[in-house]
């Protein structure tokens, strides 16, 4: 008996934490229902993805925190960018949190890799791009990565800058069982650990789940706040296509469960190279399509992949030189102040 009343109360302890991230803090971004707001006003923004700004990359694709700060600089208050924090990343976490502090900006920040790449190899079988096994989401994701989540989230819970933490990037395993089990154990943990952000799972689009049913099922928690799919259907089968199709089903999903969309990535194959399949300026104008279809159906955020110091080759990185990275910047929307 005397344990399951410790069950219940720690289990209201933790709704009432989960509860309180909806709730108005001056410069925290928060959720009323499918809604993010801040200061009082509804938040929607058209931002970035940056890997390089955690010191992941080629050598020429780097910033120096000097041009860290640079960057930022050039950026409208509130645009909000994603960038990882993996475990051995704390230097360049650190910094990058600091120098959005300094001007303003908000980070979506992954605590790990569902794929593996940057070094995150915790419960990858093969290095590199082998992502992680069915045993680390079981039990294997408590030995390292439980203790960096609480460090991270700990250290920067009272920052302004943090916009929302992400349980994972592109998390996908055999078992959906144990997939949604992790996410919703580990969702309930940062809550814990810190109700004054948001929390968003990092997850594709509904088909690497089985299907809406999965994607309902990995998002059906009440510490889940935002859901989020990865588009890049305008280069699949050369489609030219501008909405994903695998957006609206994941919209109606989450606005059923009450809970905000954004599209974490979405990215066009591109570049200054004559053989690339579309041009800089055909992406930048295709991209504004995007962030136009996207933010008028509801979309809280829209993020390009993937701003580097320098893009050498086609593909969906780019860099400051590229009218895509201009396109960003002048396109933010009057509610993001």
């Amino acid at each position: 008996m005397r344990k399951a009343i410790l069950l219940l109360s720690l289990q209201v302890l933790v709704l009432s934490v989960a509860a309180q991230s909806t709730t108005f803090r001056p410069g925290f971004i928060y959720r009323e229902g499918t809604v993010l707001m801040l200061d009082g006003q509804p938040y929607q923004s058209v931002g970035f993805n940056c890997f390089q700004l955690s010191g992941c990359g080629h050598p020429w694709e780097l910033f120096t925190p000097m041009e860290v700060d640079s960057l930022f600089a050039t950026l409208p208050r509130n645009m909000l960018l994603r960038t990882w924090a993996f475990a051995g990343n704390d230097a360049q976490t650190e910094g990058v949190v600091r120098a959005a502090e300094r001007h303003g900006l908000k980070l979506i920040l992954a605590l790990a890799d569902g794929r593996s790449s940057c070094g995150e190899f915790d419960g990858a079988p093969a290095g590199d791009g082998s992502g992680k096994t069915d045993a680390w989401y079981l039990e294997g994701y408590k030995v390292h990565y439980l203790d960096h989540v609480k460090s991270t989230v700990q250290r920067f819970r009272d920052s302004e800058a943090v916009g929302m933490w992400e349980i994972i990037n592109e998390p996908s395993v055999d078992s959906l069982d144990i997939l949604c089990d992790f996410m919703h154990s580990m969702a309930a943990f940062i809550k814990q650990l810190d109700p004054n952000h948001l929390v968003e799972t990092g997850s594709f689009a509904a088909w690497a789940y089985g299907g809406l049913d999965g994607y309902r099922r990995l998002h059906d928690s009440p510490y889940i706040d935002v859901g989020d799919i990865h588009d890049y259907d305008y280069d699949y089968q050369m489609s030219r296509q501008i909405e994903s199709p695998h957006f609206s089903g994941a919209q109606q999903v989450l606005a059923s469960l009450g809970k905000a969309i954004i599209v974490g990535e979405t990215g066009i194959n591109s570049g200054f190279q004559e053989d690339c399949p579309t041009s800089v300026n055909r992406r930048a104008i295709d991209m504004r399509r995007k962030f136009d279809t996207y933010l008028s159906k509801g979309t809280s955020a829209v993020l390009v992949w993937n701003l580097a110091r320098n893009a050498r080759q086609c593909g969906f990185t780019f860099d400051p030189r590229d009218p895509l990275f201009r396109t960003i910047i002048e396109y933010q929307p009057a509610v993001t102040h």
